[in-house]
């Protein structure tokens, strides 16, 4: 198992793994189905982050086979907080067949060392409140709950 930094090779894998993990989420709520054209969306938004400042999009190559991606940024805290940035990871997808070989686990490890090299000491993330394979993933790592975000449609 290989973990690098994307580079232009990899953006269709990738694409197509965004796309099984966002089918994935379509069934746990009504907010998830996805517009006709968001294979071009995400890839023009995955190119976006590739360049971002504070930005790291890592994959995870199998033989060469993309298994799966992070993306991963620092972000700043509004000035009002002692915590002037934070990490935070946007996305973390694993294809079906590879999950629970613990190619997550490496890719958080790499990201929380990018981090821990930054001198953060915050981590921040969203799960969906129905993925329970998500979630069961980040509380064995030691992420804990500490908001509830919430929606109303009027």
């Amino acid at each position: 198992m290989e973990i690098m930094i994307v580079q232009e090779c990899h953006i269709p894998e990738i694409v197509k793994l965004w796309e099984e993990f966002s089918r994935f989420h379509e069934p746990f709520d009504p907010r998830f189905p996805m517009v006709d054209n968001a294979r071009s969306g995400y890839e023009t938004h995955l190119r976006e982050s590739l360049v971002a400042e504070d930005t790291r999009v890592l994959v995870a190559l199998d033989e060469g086979r993309v298994v799966g991606y992070v993306m991963a940024m620092i972000r700043k805290s509004a000035p009002v907080w002692k915590r002037k940035r934070y990490g935070y990871i946007e996305e973390m997808a694993v294809t079906a067949s590879s999950r629970r070989h613990g190619v997550g686990s490496l890719l958080l490890k790499v990201v929380l060392d990018w981090f821990k090299s930054e001198n953060l000491d915050m981590i921040e993330l969203s799960v969906a409140a129905k993925n329970k394979v998500g979630y069961s993933f980040w509380k064995k790592h030691g992420f804990k709950d500490y908001l509830h975000h919430l929606y109303l449609k009027p």
